[in-house]
């Protein structure tokens, strides 16, 4: 009769057990070891230590767990639903083992006062100081922006992130960083105060550092990427083709003149990679004009060198003529190809010769003095030219002559 109270106790015991210790059990633990596990609890919960527990139920407004010598404690439900900033996270479920640790005596229904959330606090603050110890990676939530950074929850310790060590670029707007989860190195440790400073930049460089080197490996001249402008100067652009960055210089960014405004922070296109870098500094070349057809090129199809070229003229100056093809196409003849004798005119019509493309206006290039000049000799040798014989029948009608 002994030995049937024997087991049943051992069986309550088990059911009480956290479930790594149950299967420790099932493969031969004694009652001895079990009744010392229940004390280590007991002994934690007194201590105001960390301890696992196991649901026993989940009543309106708390979550009632087994604390040992057939006593239950109380964990306010709140603790739980408002987790980690998630309003909707399930309760725990009767079985489940949670943390907790002693906050209080007890509570009007004889249960004895505990809290979940300052046991993960304690849980997330041993796991910080480790992972700071051996420069580990920690995973937490963006709680809300202040003054100089953000606060951000690391497995229930609050932390600090300087808004300079938030991001690889300064944050612009810190509003929407907020809710959102981050992986972050402990960069410092104040254990009197329990205060962590963290630094998601350095894992970021740390990431980004890993795809420069594998896009370096892959990268080929002549290729085309998708990237993002990530800066707009005067020395031209700073491209981010999916984690390493490449320059496209102001001859580069577009055939002729640049518009203002055609390029801006942020923007998405192709790029083609021009050149790889030969040494340790030296940038990677990209190119935008490149994956465009040369202006040029249709230019000189249109327009063969000693072809005429009409238009009417819009600019008179020092500096030459010009005037206009078509609605797309201007010409222009230099002071030194423009005939002297003539006064050009704004309005006027004029016609020049063919002398080439300029590469960089694309425009055409004429001369109104040579097409001129074709002009003059075309008369001159018409009115040289030796009139024909005259025909039998001029000979005999002279009065047709003429």
């Amino acid at each position: 009769m002994q030995k049937q109270n024997v087991n049943l106790n051992e069986k309550a015991w088990e059911d009480a057990e956290p479930e790594e210790d149950m299967d420790a059990a099932s493969g031969g633990e004694t009652m001895e070891s079990l009744l010392a596990q229940q004390s280590a609890t007991v002994d934690k919960l007194a201590e105001r230590k960390v301890a696992w527990v196991k649901v026993i139920a989940v009543t309106k407004d708390a979550v009632l767990v087994d604390v040992g010598e057939k006593n239950e404690g109380s964990v306010p439900l709140v603790e739980f639903v408002a987790d980690l900033g998630a309003p909707k996270a399930p309760a725990p479920q009767p079985g489940q083992r949670i943390p907790v640790i002693k906050v209080g005596g007890r509570s009007k229904d004889g249960h004895v006062v505990l809290s979940h959330a300052k046991a993960k606090a304690e849980l997330g603050w041993e796991m910080a100081v480790k992972a700071h110890a051996e420069k580990q990676r920690v995973r937490g939530i963006v709680k809300s922006s202040v003054k100089g950074g953000f606060i951000v929850d690391v497995q229930g310790v609050q932390a600090f992130l300087p808004a300079s060590l938030a991001d690889l670029r300064p944050v612009r707007q810190p509003e929407k960083m907020v809710g959102t989860g981050v992986r972050c190195l402990v960069i410092e440790v104040n254990a009197s105060k329990r205060q962590l400073v963290l630094s998601r930049k350095a894992v970021l460089e740390d990431e980004a550092g890993k795809r420069r080197v594998k896009i370096m490996e892959e990268l080929r001249g002549g290729e085309i990427r998708i990237g993002r402008i990530v800066r707009v100067s005067a020395e031209g652009l700073l491209i981010d083709i999916g984690g390493l960055e490449g320059t496209v210089r102001p001859a580069d960014m577009a055939w002729g003149t640049v518009k203002p405004g055609a390029f801006e922070r942020g923007q998405k296109l192709k790029v083609k990679v021009l050149s790889k870098p030969q040494k340790a500094g030296d940038p990677v070349l990209l190119g935008i004009k490149q994956l465009q057809a040369n202006p040029s090129d249709a230019l000189r199809k249109r327009f063969a060198p000693k072809s005429s070229a009409t238009g009417k003229i819009t600019e008179v100056g020092a500096h030459g003529v010009r005037f206009q093809i078509d609605p797309k196409t201007t010409a222009f003849a230099p002071a030194a190809e423009c005939d002297p004798d003539v006064i050009y005119k704004i309005g006027d019509e004029a016609t020049g010769i063919v002398t080439g493309i300029d590469a960089q206006t694309f425009e055409v290039r004429v001369s109104l003095a040579r097409f001129n000049e074709i002009k003059d000799r075309k008369r001159v040798a018409q009115y040289m030219k030796v009139p024909p014989p005259l025909t039998l029948g001029q000979i005999l009608s002279p009065e047709d002559e003429g």
